[in-house]
């Protein structure tokens, strides 16, 4: 994997930008090198402008500044060296380490086989190990999203452009997908706070739990809708109550958690290819009761 570090650009901006930047200087100085990787991301680049104007500015770049480029080039060549070892393959695509002004920390994009990992290190860098948690999530979804056993099954294949990814991705998939990757950060990134697995706070984390029956209400009637949408899982309105963003992950961290157990026997080598297809009923049948 190629890893692209782009931090030096991001501290190179800040240090002249001791007051918000134009957007014209924005765009020219810090967008304009970048824009080979951000023309293929979700990002928009007013969007991302915009979000500037939502930071604490002098709080934020104090922060950023203290960013070591170096150490956290350092980081991720660790993870990915965790993740090669586990699953022994070494991981194609790319992987890039920029600031992304807390629109997001972790992205890994799929397209006819190849990923670019898009990691925000100025999102979070200040929590700890929640960044050694952040990469080995997203480098696991390079693991198992460039399987051609995985999509096999489906009648897919790895020519799939990142449109027809998005598009086609079977909820059962996207849930075991992101529940793989959640369990996997936890088993090479262990004694982390375990709400960061799931993209939770402490108190998030125990409100999804406690709401377990209502998780399960929707997460069941998403895989049982023929055309069953894995987007609308995101939407904290569709439990019925004021719920957080990624509720569902806590549902799929810990139902393959039961899947490592009970089809792999603990090794999730043996989970990482397997096409989901066939685990459809295996899913309606889990229950959010505890945190295993």
């Amino acid at each position: 994997m190629q890893i692209h570090n782009h931090l030096p650009l991001l501290l190179d901006c800040l240090r002249r930008w001791e007051a918000r930047p134009s957007l014209a200087a924005f765009e020219a100085e810090y967008v304009a090198p970048l824009s080979r990787w951000l023309s293929s991301t979700f990002i928009d680049v007013r969007r991302l402008y915009l979000a500037l104007a939502d930071l604490n500015w002098p709080a934020y770049r104090a922060e950023a500044l203290a960013l070591d480029p170096a150490r956290e080039e350092a980081r991720l060549r660790r993870r990915l060296a965790d993740v090669e070892a586990l699953f022994g393959a070494p991981l194609g695509g790319r992987a890039l380490l920029f600031g992304a002004f807390t629109c997001m920390d972790g992205y890994a994009r799929f397209d006819r086989g190849d990923h670019t990992v898009f990691l925000g290190v100025d999102e979070s860098h200040g929590r700890g190990a929640y960044l050694d948690v952040l990469i080995a999530h997203e480098l696991t979804h390079v693991v198992r999203e460039s399987r051609p056993e995985v999509w096999e099954g489906w009648g897919l294949s790895l020519d799939m452009t990142n449109h027809e990814f998005t598009e086609r991705l079977p909820v059962v998939e996207h849930l075991v997908n992101e529940g793989f990757s959640c369990v996997v950060s936890e088993l090479l990134v262990p004694g982390e706070d375990r709400w960061h697995y799931a993209y939770q706070s402490e108190d998030d984390l125990a409100r999804i739990v406690n709401h377990g029956p209502a998780v399960d209400a929707v997460v069941h009637a998403e895989l049982r809708d023929p055309d069953g949408d894995y987007g609308r899982l995101y939407s904290p309105s569709r439990y019925g109550r004021s719920m957080p963003m990624f509720t569902h992950y806590v549902w799929a961290w810990q139902w393959v958690k039961r899947l490592l157990r009970t089809h792999a026997g603990g090794d999730p080598r043996r989970l990482v290819a397997r096409c989901s297809k066939d685990l459809v009923d295996d899913a309606l049948s889990f229950r959010l009761e505890r945190l295993e």
